[in-house]
């Protein structure tokens, strides 16, 4: 089969699965799932290959809403896998998209599997849950299910389509106060505000923000915040994240903000707990060699592309960790205006309909075309070994 003609082949066969793609991802938005709970998303995915004729196992390790689907054999060419992720976030529904994610890697492996006995190599469509905050990639990456891949992808829609996208480093610190209760109109003054302490903190990092370097987000909620108004809180509590593009800037940056919990207790007197993550997370290793023959398909398929942002439009994810294991791309494809929010009511509803069917099918049909391109040019594979190794050395 010439390279030419596996093209045809795959996007013929996405075309023939529109229906079925379309159908899962309308599916996984009508009834969203939390992180390691994706029964029925595996189930409808699993459903799609058992069609497709693909060698299916459910549950991988120690995940049971893992999968994996495999075509082709490696007779003599790379792996590639196609990542799915599937679970939503609590109240915001699927406000990632990942119904949208899924539905794209599934039909980049139904297209690639359609010609990759004939190419050579092997099709691996993998499952990946619990990505809004499980770390499923994690788990999976410790026990051995990426050891045996040779490249990886898989899309997020967004605004814009970016074949080179970032994903930023990232860690977070588990903040409380501990304060004295008293009678907040009897009494007052004997008791110390825990809350006051982590308002003053949190207003001192909002203050701080201003003379950070222009990649560093920092972002936080209140996860407790008293008991009564009428009861001077005397424990409460919080999450803080601190993101950056290169994790050198996240540890400098640590400090800082730690000043600011520090400074917070000393003024009224409560006591600070606070818990970092062990590590910093890694930012996400994009291949720029794959992502320029990802790039070269979409603009292909009608879409006009543009360069990555290096201050804006970036998230973090658990394919950060894993795109240092194994040659990855995460490209953003555009399905929603610039005036709706990731993580939001409105880029849940914009997750179905004509926009996203567009997106999961260019997404497919430009990943399966990747991937041929993976096993058809000599100089490709390579190319994207060699920069993966040039970049963790």
């Amino acid at each position: 089969m010439t390279p030419e003609h596996a093209r045809e082949t795959a996007l013929a066969t996405i075309d023939q699965s529109a229906d079925r793609l379309i159908e899962v991802s309308r599916k996984m938005h009508a009834e969203v799932e939390l992180a390691f709970d994706e029964y029925k998303a595996q189930g409808w995915l699993c459903d799609v290959m058992d069609e497709a004729g693909l060698e299916v196992t459910h549950g991988l390790g120690t995940l049971q809403t893992a999968f994996r689907g495999t075509g082709g054999q490696k007779q003599a060419g790379p792996s590639i896998a196609f990542l799915c992720e599937y679970d939503g976030l609590p109240v915001y529904g699927q406000s990632c998209g990942h119904n949208v994610a899924a539905a794209a890697s599934l039909g980049a492996g139904l297209g690639f599997a359609s010609v990759v006995d004939a190419l050579g190599g092997r099709c691996i469509i993998m499952g990946t849950p619990g990505e809004e905050g499980g770390g499923g990639k994690h788990i999976l990456c410790s026990e051995g299910w990426f050891d045996d891949l040779d490249a990886m992808m898989l899309i997020y829609p967004g605004m814009d389509n970016i074949a080179h996208s970032r994903a930023v480093g990232a860690t977070r610190v588990e903040i409380s106060y501990h304060g004295k209760a008293a009678h907040a109109a009897a009494r007052p003054e004997l008791g110390i505000n825990a809350l006051d302490a982590l308002l003053l903190a949190l207003n001192g990092v909002s203050a701080l923000r201003q003379q950070l370097p222009s990649d560093v987000r920092v972002h936080y909620i209140i996860t407790k915040g008293g008991t009564l108004p009428q009861v001077i809180p005397d424990h409460v509590t919080a999450v803080l994240t601190l993101r950056a593009n290169d994790p050198a800037t996240v540890r400098a940056v640590k400090p800082r903000i730690d000043a600011c919990l520090e400074g917070a207790a000393r003024m009224t007197g409560a006591r600070l707990d606070r818990q970092w993550s062990p590590s910093v997370g890694q930012p996400l290793l994009s291949n720029a060699a794959m992502a320029g023959r990802f790039d070269g398909a979409l603009r292909g398929l009608g879409r006009e592309t543009r360069g990555r942002d290096e201050l804006s439009g970036a998230w973090s994810g658990d394919t950060n960790a894993v795109s240092w294991k194994v040659p990855t791309i995460q490209p953003q494809i555009a399905m929603t205006g610039r005036d709706v929010p990731p993580h939001s009511h409105e880029f849940h509803a914009a997750s179905v309909g004509p926009a996203a069917e567009a997106c999961i099918l260019d997404a497919a049909k430009a990943m399966a075309l990747t991937a041929i391109d993976l096993v058809t040019d000599p100089t490709l594979m390579p190319a994207v070994r060699a920069e993966f190794e040039a970049a963790r050395g």
